[in-house]
């Protein structure tokens, strides 16, 4: 791999798609979007349009030979959530984050981006196979983030937690999309185009929701803190530490190991502000540390790939 091409590619990715948040703030202060529609906008993409990216990324062209060399990548991306989480809960307690922040940091810490981001870069970098890699990788990290994650959330601001939660349309999906891999079923192309123009919508709405989130923060004095320095510090540098030396052990292939580096690198969740939006947490703190893991990762994504992929 040549790392100054793949920094170009990171680069520019990163910074184009985070660019799209800028829209959002524009409707917020040009009054198109309104405050009540946070909430329907949320709906939409975690009962609609991610479910649809989620199937599409794992039944298409994804087939069983690099399913079964790529095994051991959702295996990683499964342990690393919560292997993070539960190092978030003992670093909350440690830097006193309040209880009703503590769920929103332990998501910000422990859930990269994989949808909205890696995909697009792993694409652009190492092609189709290498986001074969990138899906097997990002359903490890699904599975926790509708069960787990979603508790944390409700639980994070004193909420009773709910199992029924933990039935949707994103789980449904994977289990779905997994089943037909397994079974060696093609879905008709009638079906998997209008979920791939629906699953392309993701990226834009959960942006657009981030930008308007954003441009409601203001500039605070306050926005640079020591739990904001912990969420950096986890989602961009520990985070893919781990995953380099979780695989060491291994003979795993080199290219899943690179993308699963990569995939470990990407900052938080870009749809964080939506989780906390429709389940409950710190909504500013959100915006916060997706807007700052994102920015660094410019420049910290293709430092960690060099270094450790």
């Amino acid at each position: 791999m040549g790392t100054s091409i793949s920094f170009v590619s990171i680069f520019w990715r990163v910074l184009i798609i985070f660019s799209l948040s800028i829209f959002g703030a524009a409707a917020r202060k040009a009054g198109w979007l309104k405050d009540e529609a946070r909430e329907s906008i949320a709906n939409i993409i975690m009962n609609i349009s991610l479910p649809a990216l989620i199937f599409v990324s794992m039944t298409s062209d994804v087939g069983w030979e690099r399913l079964v060399l790529g095994a051991a990548a959702p295996i990683l991306g499964l342990g690393l959530v919560l292997l993070m989480m539960a190092s978030a809960v003992l670093l909350a307690k440690l830097i006193s984050v309040p209880e009703g922040r503590r769920g929103t940091f332990m998501v910000l810490c422990s859930v990269p981006n994989s949808s909205f981001i890696a995909f697009p870069v792993v694409l652009s970098v190492f092609g189709q196979e290498g986001l074969t890699y990138g899906v097997l990788y990002d359903v490890g990290v699904t599975i926790p983030l509708y069960t787990v994650v979603i508790l944390a959330l409700q639980n994070g601001t004193g909420a009773k937690g709910s199992w029924r939660a933990l039935i949707n349309p994103c789980l449904a999906a994977v289990l779905l999309a997994f089943l037909l891999n397994v079974a060696d079923v093609s879905v008709p192309e009638v079906v998997m185009e209008p979920l791939r123009i629906m699953g392309n919508a993701t990226t834009p709405l959960a942006m657009l929701t981030m930008g308007y989130l954003l441009a409601g923060l203001g500039v605070r004095k306050d926005a640079i803190t020591l739990e904001l320095g912990a969420v950096v510090l986890c989602k961009l540098v520990l985070y893919p530490l781990l995953a380099y030396l979780l695989m060491l052990p291994f003979n795993l292939d080199p290219l899943v190991r690179t993308v699963s580096v990569m995939v470990a690198a990407m900052p938080s969740m870009a749809s964080t502000p939506v989780f906390v939006e429709k389940y409950g947490g710190d909504s500013d703190f959100a915006v916060t540390g997706v807007f700052v893991t994102t920015l660094l990762s410019i420049v910290t994504i293709p430092l960690m790939v060099g270094l450790l992929g």
